[in-house]
């Protein structure tokens, strides 16, 4: 390569553009949509002060509520209202976007072998870490700029806008920084993706500690410092400094050790393996095992802390919804039966979990083709439909461990929250009935795979459209053909509706039809295919 080391970042931005650039635009724009749409919708329901301030009346009679959302301040205005609907999802799926960004340019680009074709010029060796660092902090401003305009055309005041976007986009990017800095550290991009999720979960649980119990650990906590700017109420604007410089610290870490590890290698390694392959270990389900064991382990772990905290709340959140009543109107409990209204809103969350640990899981059979492995795996006596026959098992089996484990978590803390049992039969089936509806966008994610790799990106927009509906759909009052796009939708909402056992089979053909396409035209396509 022609350009020197200066004039090698450029180079290198414009290679990770060039790479990446259909995955950003589809993530900027399916969250710039999420929170417009919120703030639209949330703006044309709440359209008078008297509305308003019933909203905050019923979701701050307790602190429980605050566990999940996080806490609002300056609640009782519009953009206060758009914020709690939106603090779950902006939690989850802003970290995620500096995870993806980062992790899909750094250490798997590593693993593939390009980087080091790279590095064979006159690129220097911390370059492709401040490329992809770049690019994601691009991706980030953009979406932030999104999201105030969004907002302040929803009537939310400039200012205010402009600081909670600021904000949820120093969140993406201190994610972005720890994503960078793991890529050191682990040896595969997987493993930077299970690490990350830990953090994030680990900063979940901290956030919900101090908000429930009004303590300085939600300080501690990455998503904490998103509520602690309060752009609706005091709007500190220096809390900024935090985030920004967490996330600086963390790729200023990364670059450095960029320049000061041998390619392919990592800081954290593993034990030696054994000298020679078990049997199991050579045949396909065990190396799926071996491959996806420490995203599962990821994922489990966080629907076991969301659950075990939510569990922990359960008799508090109750006792809040017995004192006021709009506070299970706000929550989208109806029926008079509030521990199943708990439940099925702590399914549906871990649903959202569920179904995301399947497209991962999914996504690394794509790493696996374009690093280059999956050929020499078919270059012996394994077939295609082996192959992938073992990996689809191995994580199907792993997404009922991930709801199951998760679900038992939930039902045993609920059970010692409320003094008995009764709940738990009900708890350990409503996770089970959300299996099909999270098969259909994990078929969603084998289809693509088999037939359009390049367009994996689909599943994920697919997954955040489908969450934006689950979560936010009934409240904002959309459209009934709106909601029915979501699969969760067709579940019923279980403990507290009906499940339909035909809509469930429904599901069934729908996640098996897109399974089949996945597994016919990956047999029939180049492989790789780039």
């Amino acid at each position: 390569m022609s350009a020197g080391p200066a004039g090698g970042l450029p180079a290198m931005v414009g290679i990770v553009w060039r790479t990446r650039r259909r995955g950003i635009v589809v993530w900027v724009l399916a969250l710039a949509a999420s929170m417009i749409g919120t703030a639209a919708s949330i703006a044309g329901l709440y359209d008078t002060p008297a509305k308003i301030h019933s909203y905050a009346a019923a979701v701050t009679s307790g602190s429980a509520l605050a566990a999940i959302n996080g806490h609002v301040e300056g609640i009782d205005s519009l953009g206060g209202v758009i914020q709690d609907e939106f603090g779950f999802l902006a939690s989850f799926l802003l970290p995620l976007l500096g995870i993806a960004l980062v992790a899909g340019s750094t250490r798997r680009e590593e693993e593939s072998g390009r980087l080091e074709t790279l590095l064979g010029g006159r690129i220097a060796r911390h370059q492709p870490v401040l490329a992809a660092l770049t690019v994601a902090s691009a991706a980030v401003l953009a979406t932030s700029a999104l999201f105030a305009a969004g907002l302040a055309v929803a009537g939310v005041p400039v200012q205010a806008a402009i600081l909670y976007s600021a904000a949820l986009g120093a969140l993406a990017f201190t994610f972005a920084g720890i994503a960078a800095l793991l890529a050191q550290l682990v040896h595969h991009a997987r493993g930077v993706y299970t690490w990350s999720l830990i953090v994030l979960a680990a900063g979940y649980v901290l956030r919900g500690i101090g908000d429930t119990t009004k303590s300085w650990s939600s300080w501690l906590s990455p998503l904490g410092w998103v509520e602690k700017t309060a752009p609706f109420a005091r709007q500190r604007w220096w809390v900024l400094a935090i985030p920004v410089a967490v996330g600086l610290a963390s790729a200023g870490a990364a670059v450095w050790l960029a320049t000061r590890r041998d390619l392919g290698s990592a800081l954290l390694r593993g034990g030696a393996g054994p000298a020679r392959a078990t049997r199991w270990g050579r045949g396909p389900i065990g190396l799926a095992v071996r491959i996806h064991g420490p995203a599962t382990a990821g994922w489990l772990a966080g629907g076991v802390l969301l659950t075990a905290m939510m569990g922990a709340l359960a008799r508090q959140l109750l006792d809040a919804m017995a004192g006021n009543p709009a506070l299970a109107t706000a929550m989208g409990i109806h029926g008079g039966r509030p521990l199943d209204g708990f439940a099925a809103v702590t399914q549906l969350y871990l649903a959202v979990i569920g179904t995301g640990y399947v497209i991962q899981a999914i996504g690394t059979l794509r790493a696996e083709e374009s690093q280059g492995r999956l050929e020499t795996r078919l270059a012996g006596t394994l077939s295609r439909g082996r192959w992938l026959a073992g990996h689809a098992a191995v994580v199907a089996a792993g997404l009922v461990l991930v709801v199951v484990g998760s679900s038992v978590v939930l039902g045993l803390a609920t059970a010692q929250s409320v003094g008995n049992t009764a709940e738990f039969g009900a708890i350990i089936t409503a996770g089970l009935a959300y299996l099909p509806a999270e098969l259909v966008l994990g078929g969603l994610a084998l289809a693509l795979f088999g037939w359009w790799p390049r367009g994996f990106g689909l599943a994920w927009a697919g997954y955040a459209v489908a969450t934006f509906i689950a979560f936010l759909g009934p409240g904002l009052k959309l459209a009934q053909w709106v909601l029915d796009l979501a699969p969760s939708t067709h579940v019923g909402n279980p403990p507290l509706g009906t499940v339909d056992p035909a809509d469930l089979a429904a599901l069934a053909v729908v996640a098996i039809v897109l399974t089949v396409a996945g597994f016919v035209t990956f047999r029939r396509r180049d492989v790789p295919r780039s």
